[in-house]
């Protein structure tokens, strides 16, 4: 049965005799089936399609509204088959991710098409005892011959295509050949990740951070770290963006925030009350549930919130600069403080200190760890001490490696001291023994 662009609502959902044709196969099945579509359509020179399409947020329906994750895929399910052909077929591949393979397509446009007519059927509203509620799915386009030449490569290229459409807040999304720098995701990095949180893998270490008045550590900055065995230590930034790109950012972010409340509570107890300094990232400021998320953590913990400071990253792009300020404006009435962090590395300086409601801003270590030899950097340095102390802002200075530098920074009048001259990021067992070493 040929796919024409102007029948994609017009699937047929029944065999000849009337009854009902079953488009589900098991998922062992999938490349076998590709496989096939992918030799006839070699033959006949067609297109075969492979849509992986996921339901944005479908766990957060189970812990808002209470509504299983598994009943969100079963309602989904129940409602795709009336708009596939009947050669079409879908898999489940996990509770929020579904695959659809479309063989024997006349263009890549068709699968386009269809993807926008599946979007429409799955954002419908439907309702789960007496609630209507709604699924934004996320759909990932790969199309065999243009993006890929086996099955294996179809369902992997389609996955990207997905990734890339939700880091994009796009509905859909067809793979460019430039996407491939996306991989690692698809090595087992997302399936990793996911167990590493599952199984509370991930550890946090704190660098010290000490005033530039007293000399004495006030404070120290959370940092994530994590080894996989036999692949070694993964990067932050690595972690951080499959986080964002596989949606398991709001998941890690609350383990972050838990773990390093916990640690914070823990040094209290013992006499020692640091200030805690945590990473958000630009992606949470879309999420209206981090400041609820942050709430949470502190009423577990008994934190004070002037005591916790989330950082932005000022070199990442923050796309909805309106729905983060008001994401901003709630974790500022909750008492915590709200720091820009590498300040200075991105476009929108001015702009940040002007519009967000802002304690302090961090200068990045690549103007710091320059700044005795370069006299551009010198004078960066101390434009933003003096930006910063004119807006009423606290500064902390990352980088610092060398007592020239410390020397300087103090003259200055910086308010905070972060770098290797006074530690690297420690284990929490080991701040602990480095903390009484120095009297705290």
């Amino acid at each position: 049965m040929s796919f024409k662009p102007s029948d994609t609502g017009q699937y047929r959902a029944l065999n000849i005799d009337g009854s009902r044709i079953s488009h589900e196969i098991q998922r062992g099945d999938l490349q076998s089936a590709l496989g096939n579509a992918i030799d006839y359509a070699r033959m006949s020179q067609r297109f075969v399609a492979v849509l992986m399409i996921a339901l944005v947020r479908a766990d957060k329906l189970d812990a808002i509204v209470g509504i299983p994750t598994i009943d969100v895929m079963r309602h989904a399910l129940k409602r795709l088959p009336s708009i596939l052909r009947g050669a079409d077929r879908m898999v489940q591949i996990s509770d929020e991710k579904i695959c659809i393979m479309l063989p024997n397509l006349k263009s890549e446009a068709q699968a386009w098409l269809a993807a926008s007519k599946i979007q429409q059927t799955l954002e419908a509203p439907f309702s789960f005892n007496e609630l209507l509620v709604t699924v934004r799915p996320v759909i990932g386009i790969a199309c065999f011959p243009n993006h890929a030449a086996t099955a294996e490569e179809l369902i992997i290229h389609s996955d990207i295509a997905k990734t890339v459409a939700r880091s994009r807040d796009l509905s859909h999304y067809i793979f460019q050949l430039d996407d491939k720098r996306h991989a690692e995701v698809y090595s087992g990095f997302e399936g990793d990740l996911r167990d590493a949180l599952r199984g509370n893998q991930l550890e946090v270490h704190y660098q010290p951070q000490l005033s530039f008045k007293t000399g004495r550590c006030t404070g120290v900055e959370a940092l994530l770290r994590w080894q996989i065995p036999g692949r070694g230590v993964i990067s932050p930034a690595a972690i951080i963006h499959v986080a964002e790109t596989s949606g398991l950012i709001g998941s890690l972010t609350s383990w972050v925030l838990n773990t390093s409340l916990r640690h914070q509570h823990d040094l209290k107890r013992d006499g020692m009350d640091l200030d805690m300094s945590i990473n958000i990232s630009t992606v949470n400021l879309t999420d209206a549930e981090l400041p609820d998320m942050v709430a949470q953590a502190i009423g577990t913990w008994q934190a004070e919130p002037q005591k916790i400071t989330l950082e932005i990253t000022e070199s990442s792009t923050i796309n909805d600069i309106d729905n983060s300020l008001l994401i901003l404006q709630r974790l500022r009435a909750l008492g915590a403080r709200l720091s820009v962090d590498d300040f200075g590395t991105g476009y929108s300086s001015l702009s940040y200190v002007k519009r967000f409601p802002l304690d302090e801003l961090k200068i990045d270590k690549l103007f710091v760890q320059h700044m005795c030899d370069t006299k551009k950097d010198q004078q960066i340095v101390r434009s933003v001490i003096d930006l910063a102390h004119n807006f009423e802002l606290s500064v902390v200075a990352e980088g610092i490696e060398d007592e020239a530098t410390y020397k300087d920074l103090k003259k200055f009048g910086c308010d905070m001291a972060q770098g290797f001259l006074i530690s690297k990021a420690l284990p929490f067992d080991q701040l602990t023994d480095w903390l009484k070493a120095k009297g705290r």
